[in-house]
């Protein structure tokens, strides 16, 4: 009944007008079904395979809302998940998309709603945060929009969603809220949806004019995550210092480190710089997506996107990748991207202790490889990089020649990664695994690939190290 208990706590705060969105997402169906059977019928998911598993399981009279980030390629599995030809009773508020963030996926979701026959109901994402790690469309581009959706017969906007920045400023919360519920009028909608506010700022989003909120921990609790406590952004940036007690590992004698996201904080700007070429190309590739699929040579990462679009005239991937590299170059005004904070004071820990450190990296990036030795003089036992493989991330081939390299047996050797694919080659090569969440994707992405290890960052990886000396 502990879940019945919080919702009750939780209803007390919620004024009868205010739609509950219950987030499931990563809990067990059986946690849903305790909340369903103390009368919510609004969930909240941000993965699509996991509602594929979730939905067959639970009621047809469920609301599923869709709060993740959508790639345009899984927009059909979505609708496959939330309307099988199985159910009863019609598609009429079956599903809402709360994440429609670009003109991209606005477009896939018209075109394969009109395909079944139905108008699908989505809300549009507004970045109003102070942070770039935050998708949607801006204020400019929300009002431009505005205009163009005449030619989407199988959408229906209900309203916007939003996310206030990560910050314990009240002021600057609500400064989000407010300015995301002042872009309603753009589109007169009558009745209009404000999706905003989660756990820990759904109080100011209702002041500030939500009509619906996303509440998960509250109600369902953390989730534990593979051997570490479940944080939200917001807990992982405070958390640092908490030393991991040691579980009887001796320190390994070689570590295998990624690179960017490890060693340097380099993503953003890889992001910038993929989601403009690929975009100049006509190809899909959001910033998010980059994230997703970090780890992957750039020649597979160009391979991926093309396997779902048919370009008009054959695309030369080493022009692609050739036109990305100086996207990247440029963004960086040719210098290195600063440092992962702390990363410098666990390599110098690790060769004062005699481990090897080794960089094991599917970038081909020379702008940054050809700096490795500079930036971190005498630390590094060797490199494998897109240059030494032929099947990059997922596949577990360059931690296996890192390993095969140092002599040693698998047991004295770990993976220092923060992508779900690299922890997935890491993992896939039989080599116990550390994950420190240096990137915008959540930790739960994480756990899924089964990392053995996930640390907020290189502080608290640090400290664990020192205490299996």
């Amino acid at each position: 009944m502990l879940i019945a208990d919080n919702l009750h706590k939780v209803r007390a705060h919620i004024p009868a007008h205010v739609t509950l969105v219950c987030v499931s997402k990563f809990h067990p169906v059986e946690a849903i079904r305790e909340a369903y059977e103390a009368g919510e019928r609004h969930f909240g998911e941000s993965r699509v395979q996991e509602l594929k598993t979730k939905v067959p399981q639970l009621p047809n009279d469920i609301h599923w809302h869709f709060i993740g980030h959508l790639q345009t390629n899984k927009v059909r599995d979505l609708f496959r998940a939330c309307y099988p030809p199985s159910l009863q009773g019609g598609t009429e508020g079956r599903l809402i998309i709360e994440s429609v963030d670009s003109l991209r996926l606005l477009e896939a979701i018209d075109a394969e709603a009109a395909k079944m026959g139905i108008v699908q109901d989505i809300l549009l994402e507004v970045h109003v945060a102070r942070e770039e790690t935050k998708t949607g469309f801006n204020p400019e581009e929300l009002k431009a929009l505005s205009h163009q959706l005449s030619a989407f017969s199988h959408v229906r906007v209900c309203g916007l969603m939003t996310m206030a920045t990560n910050t314990e400023d009240e002021k600057e919360i609500r400064r989000c809220f407010t300015e995301a519920h002042a872009l309603l009028s753009t589109f007169n909608l009558q009745p209009s949806t404000f999706s905003a506010g989660m756990s820990d700022d759904y109080p100011i989003a209702i002041e500030c004019g939500a009509t619906s909120v996303r509440i998960g921990s509250a109600i369902f609790g953390e989730r534990s995550l593979t051997g570490t406590k479940s944080t939200s952004l917001r807990e992982k940036r405070s958390y640092s210092e908490a030393v991991l007690q040691s579980e009887g590992r001796s320190l390994p004698r070689a570590l295998f480190f990624d690179q960017d996201g490890i060693l340097f904080d380099s993503m953003p700007n890889h992001a910038k710089a993929w989601e403009e070429v690929m975009s100049s190309y006509g190809l899909p590739l959001t910033a998010y997506d980059v994230y997703v699929n970090e780890g992957r040579t750039g020649r597979a990462v160009i391979e991926e996107a093309l396997s779902h679009v048919q370009p008009s005239k054959p695309v030369d991937i080493e022009a692609v990748y050739h036109a990305k590299s100086e996207a990247f170059r440029r963004l960086n005004h040719g210098e290195l991207p600063p440092l992962i904070p702390g990363v410098k004071e666990v390599l110098e820990y690790l060769h004062a202790q005699g481990v090897q450190c080794w960089v094991v990296t599917g970038s081909g990036e020379r702008s940054l490889l050809d700096n490795l030795e500079k930036t971190f003089p005498g630390i590094f036992s060797g490199f494998i990089t897109a240059f030494d493989v032929t099947h990059g991330k997922p596949d577990p081939e360059p931690y296996l020649k890192a390993w095969e390299r140092t002599g040693f047996n698998k047991s004295e050797c770990a993976v220092v990664e923060n992508a779900p694919l690299g922890v997935r080659a890491g993992k896939a090569a039989g080599l116990f695994t550390i994950a420190v969440n240096t990137g915008i994707l959540p930790d739960s992405d994480l756990a899924a690939e089964q990392a053995d290890r996930i640390f907020p960052n290189m502080s608290a990886l640090l400290d664990w190290l020192k205490a299996q000396n």
